[in-house]
């Protein structure tokens, strides 16, 4: 019994530490240039700072990308600003220390943005309780897929987690709760995103759902 639990706390932990190494795979870069929550509106004040915090964070440069991203913050940002800046702080405090790390700013930005409500879920699956994973799954499901099974995430920003990713830790969320027939759909779907999830982060998620689920 006590082997079986450390081994549930190590697999608790695996898909999370590679999200934060920026090894996931996950889409560089892609999506648009707006928030699709404003209708399309494009950011123009602060764009610069934030395109620029956005770089550093890609570099590794974190604590720089923290100053970048809190300069628009200071400065009376637009609510789209305030958003992506409070969801870089959140990302890069994340790659500092742990996705939960960065829980404060992903709660002020979740509301305009989608790479936000990733960064919250993951960070909910990291404190690993069921309520957590229950909160996790709600805005995986309901808040960036709305209530679509076959939603798709396009990340804004490159936060190292994919469209495949995003369902593959929705299917974690449901297998941690019990969901095993949600927990199938989702990491089928997961697989069918990504025809090459064969020894990617999705493998590795759907080696943990079997777990979950024995």
């Amino acid at each position: 019994m006590a082997n079986r639990k450390t081994l549930t706390l190590m697999i608790l932990a695996i898909p999370f530490a590679v999200f934060l190494t920026g090894c996931s795979g996950g889409v560089n870069g892609e999506g648009t240039n707006t928030y699709s929550q404003t209708n399309g509106t494009p950011i123009v004040r602060a764009a610069n700072f934030n395109d620029q915090g956005w770089s550093l964070f890609e570099r590794g440069q974190y604590e720089s990308a923290l100053t970048t991203f809190n300069q628009v913050l200071g400065d009376n940002p637009t609510a789209e600003e305030e958003a992506e800046a409070n969801n870089g702080v959140g990302w890069a405090r994340g790659r500092i220390g742990q996705l939960k790390d960065g829980i404060p700013w992903f709660l002020k930005a979740v509301g305009l943005s989608h790479d936000a409500k990733v960064g919250l879920a993951g960070a909910y699956i990291q404190s690993a309780s069921k309520a957590d994973l229950e909160a996790a799954a709600d805005l995986l499901f309901t808040k960036l897929g709305g209530g679509n099974p076959h939603f798709h995430y396009v990340p804004r920003r490159s936060t190292g987690v994919s469209d495949a990713e995003a369902h593959a830790m929705l299917a974690y969320c449901y297998a941690a709760v019990g969901k095993s027939e949600d927990a199938i759909t989702q990491l089928d779907y997961a697989k069918e995103l990504n025809p090459a999830w064969a020894s990617s982060t999705i493998d590795q998620i759907s080696r943990m759902v079997d777990f979950l689920q024995m």
